[in-house]
Formats: structure tokens, sequence, C-alpha cells
């Protein structure tokens, strides 16, 4: 399982926050289960978001 990584990065964690929440009802939308969505901070302090998809 590889992450993907969304293209932006974001000044405040509430701001990813609201991306992250929004890729996973897209997935759930879709009819896709098991999707894995995470925050993180970069070294600068920006955020960003990762997703991967739950194999099995």
């Amino acid at each position: 399982m590889i992450w993907v990584y969304e293209a932006r990065l974001y000044p405040s964690k509430s701001v990813a926050s609201y991306v992250a929440m929004c890729v996973r009802d897209d997935h759930l939308l879709r009819g896709l289960q098991g999707i894995k969505v995470q925050v993180f901070r970069t070294r600068r302090g920006n955020y960003g978001v990762r997703y991967r998809m739950h194999s099995g």
C-alpha cells in the first residue's frame, strides 16, 4: 500500500482537516470502503493530506 499525497499544502490544520474530510467523503460516496486519510505536518509548518486504500 502506498500513500497518495494531495498536491497542495495548507497553512492551517483546520483547512487540511476539511480537505481530508472531503477526500474521505468522496470515496465513500463512490462506494469505496477502507480508505485511510491522514493530515500531516511538514518541516516548514504547513499541513498536507495523504490517503491510501486498505487492501483486503
